[in-house]
């Protein structure tokens, strides 16, 4: 059996306005943002490492997100 090895895939980096979703929780200003959470995108930083984004449910916060942290 041939077994082939492929390359990890990288995520591609939201874009401005994009919808995403916490993965784990975010703690920011003395508020936690808990995983799940959906917001909107309003920043990308650094080729899409980390982005600024807007949450109203369950809190209204803007907070920065590492390309890690949301889905």
């Amino acid at each position: 059996m041939n077994v082939m090895k492929f390359a990890p895939r990288r995520r591609a980096a939201p874009a401005e306005l994009d919808s995403v979703r916490l993965r784990v929780d975010v703690a920011a200003d003395g508020i936690t943002i808990p995983a799940g959470a959906e917001g909107v995108v309003v920043a990308v930083y650094g080729d899409g490492k980390a982005c600024e984004v807007e949450f109203v449910e369950p809190v209204h916060a803007v907070v920065t997100v590492e390309l890690s942290q949301i889905a």
